[in-house]
């Protein structure tokens, strides 16, 4: 009788309105306890018996007590957003006493529960076994309904398919798993157009040896005082594909063709990107052309660029190593150009040394590091790795590009202060000053905080780092950026050191090249333009990118994992950088294959005092002493994997600053212990 007095009642709700709540993050640790991180980065801990009813990722409001130490915790109280709502995972079947329960194991480092779910698949012709991938729905969470449910809403493959990486980390994201279909009856839309008849020509593709979806093709010529004009001609797909059709409502969806370690997943129909609009050789094909000139110097003049229709024949589907071979040989075995493409290559590489030079004194320069391809057996496992290290027919194609991407950006500009735009806003204003106090540590002068805002200034600070010795200075920098945007309104780009920079080049494979192209036709004819693009266009493709990239990475992840575990034995020594420093140890990037490796403190030294891994400064110090820093080699070996993480732990292979090494063997058992 005492519950239902209201004097009892209202002192209740006094006490409860007294207490201290505050709203945070929850973060997990290998050892069962949590904490819950707030907007202002205050850290609360979480027993081990509350986090039972958390997700690593919720986000909670908790009740701040004290312990008997005096120590703050979190108790938390409500479920503002659960960490999992749709997610992937796989099948466990848990038998005990005769009785079948199905449960799903999430596909995340970082949450360990493993769920109790029902069946609730439409096609259940597939029996679920153990190890299977599964996509769900959380529907009850622990901190509202007292227990963690779940359901299963389709089956996406089985535990032992070599293809699991792909199929697993493209339904996670909800992206397509394969191209568009082609639709009944597309045609070409633009045969009454007038097309300059280009195709006498020695235009030229230089791609890699297995591309098939070839948009842009090549032709230059050196005038008697030294400039320069470059023909890009670039595959025509918007003269296949209306702008109110089902095909470009498609391709809006997915507004880039997804790149994934040995596979790709086109934006259009295979029909087309492979076949009618890629620029093969031999075959003659509508293009959209710019000739752009170019000073002696490198300087590139938009003002006196010309855009056209054009039908273009390409004389060589060219190979990037074949093409640098014979440039920087003088011969490749298997490559013998003809007099005329031999000439044109030979200017093509004069060109590039001109920008190369411009952009080195006028923009911001930027690096080249190796592209890694996934060679794939013939059921889809991962065979090998291949380094392709970026030489001068790389980047011929990359100066030719950024050159017509250039054009682009200031005519549409210019003419509709419209279009798809990348944009770069240079140094993140809220580290201004420990960019200021960076630049004078390293030697820079001059520097201020209104300088390194503009273009300008931070174009030269950039052209310093990359003068440097050691990328330290570079990769420091890096990190005090802010990131590149896709937008409707023409802005500048700092990374490159450009006033406009719109991308017209890959049609086939993003839907914002479509655009361009749309906004160049109208520019051309002279007619209404095409449908503007708007905030909802650009939200899709800033979504677009970032889900394509995750990706990537998953599969990249993953495929790593397996990968390296047999050089845990074989014990393999690899040349890394350091690409970043955490709390708690060094995150190594491996020259070999490109993947990236973390190497905790523990491995490094047993004398935890002696070391201190600075995030802030980017070095690792030992006893006070910088003794590795950003962009530092290292020779690391592979000390461990973990599939359910898909994460790669490494130790040095030789002792840093002084430090003995601990036994890797030791501490991975020491972990074990802990966990």
């Amino acid at each position: 009788m005492f519950f239902d007095d209201p004097a009892l009642k209202e002192l209740k709700k006094s006490f409860d309105s007294k207490k201290e709540r505050r709203e945070g993050m929850v973060r997990a640790s290998d050892r069962g306890f949590g904490f819950m991180e707030c907007p202002d980065r205050k850290s609360y801990f979480i027993a081990p018996n509350f986090m039972k009813n958390l997700l690593h990722g919720d986000k909670i409001t908790a009740i701040i007590t004290e312990d008997n130490a005096g120590r703050s915790q979190a108790e938390p109280e409500t479920l503002i957003e659960s960490a999992l709502e749709r997610f992937v995972g796989r099948v466990h079947i848990n038998r005990f006493e005769g009785k079948v329960k199905l449960c799903v194991q999430p596909d995340s480092p970082t949450i360990k529960n493993s769920i109790t779910c029902d069946d609730m698949r439409e096609d259940k012709s597939v029996e679920l076994k153990e190890g299977d991938w599964v996509k769900c729905t959380l529907k009850k969470h622990a901190l509202r309904d007292h227990s963690f449910r779940a359901e299963i809403n389709a089956f996406i493959t089985t535990a032992d398919d070599p293809k699991a990486p792909w199929t697993v980390s493209l339904e996670a994201l909800d992206l397509p798993l394969d191209c568009p279909k082609m639709p009944e009856g597309l045609h070409f839309n633009e045969e009454s157009i007038e097309r300059e008849d280009l195709t006498a020509l020695p235009f030229v593709t230089i791609d890699s040896e297995k591309t098939k979806d070839m948009d842009d093709a090549l032709y230059i010529t050196k005038e008697d005082d030294g400039s320069y004009v470059l023909y890009v001609a670039i595959a025509d797909p918007t003269g296949y594909i209306d702008e109110n059709s089902e095909l470009d409502k498609e391709a809006s969806r997915r507004a880039f063709s997804i790149y994934l370690p040995g596979r790709d997943i086109p934006m259009l129909p295979r029909e087309l990107s492979d076949d009618l609009c890629s620029l093969r050789e031999g075959e003659e094909r509508p293009v959209l052309c710019a000739k752009i000139p170019v000073s002696a110097e490198g300087e590139v003049f938009s003002d006196k660029t010309v855009f056209s229709f054009a039908r273009i024949k390409s004389q060589g589907k060219l190979i990037y190593n074949l093409v640098s071979d014979f440039i920087e040989k003088g011969s490749a075995e298997g490559f013998t150009p003809s007099e005329e493409v031999s000439k044109v290559l030979h200017i093509l590489v004069d060109f590039t040394w001109v920008r190369d030079k411009y952009r080195s004194t006028h923009a911001a320069p930027f690096r080249n590091p190796p592209d890694y391809e996934f060679v794939l057996t013939e059921d889809g496992a991962l065979d090998h790795i291949e380094v392709n290290y970026r030489r001068i027919a790389n980047r011929i194609v990359e100066e030719a590009m950024i050159t017509a991407n250039i054009a682009c950006g200031d005519l549409l500009a210019a003419k509709f202060h419209c279009g798809i735009f990348n944009i770069h806003a240079g140094f993140d204003p809220q580290c201004t000053r420990d960019i200021l106090d960076l630049l004078r540590q390293e030697g820079y002068e001059g520097a201020t905080a209104e300088n390194i805002s503009t273009m300008e200034g931070f174009s030269a600070v950039r052209r310093f780092a990359a003068a440097q010795e050691s990328s330290y200075l570079d990769s420091r920098l890096r990190k005090m950026q802010e990131y590149s945007q896709i937008s409707v309104e023409p802005a500048g780009h700092y990374a490159l050191g450009l006033k406009n920079y719109a991308t017209w080049t890959s049609p086939i494979r993003k839907y914002g090249d479509m655009i361009n192209h749309r906004l160049l036709k109208a520019m051309i004819l002279n007619s209404p333009s095409p449908r503007l693009p708007d905030a909802g266009t650009l939200q899709v493709m800033n979504l677009a990118r970032r889900t394509n990239r995750m990706a990537e990475r998953s599969v990249r992840d993953w495929l790593y994992v397996d990968y390296l575990e047999p050089d845990i034995e074989k014990k393999t020594v690899f040349h890394g950088e350091v690409f970043d420093v955490v709390r708690g140890g060094l995150r190594v990037t491996l020259q070999e294959n490109g993947a990236m490796i973390f190497v905790p403190g523990s491995l490094i030294s047993d004398d935890k005092t002696a070391m201190e891994f600075s995030a802030q400064t980017g070095e690792l110090l030992v006893n006070g002493k910088c003794a590795l820093r950003l962009g530092d080699p290292i020779e690391v070996r592979i000390s461990e994997v973990n599939k359910l993480t898909r994460s790669v732990v490494g130790c040095p292979a030789a002792p840093v600053g002084g430090l003995k090494l601990p036994d890797p063997e030791h501490v991975r058992s020491m972990n074990n212990r802990r966990r």
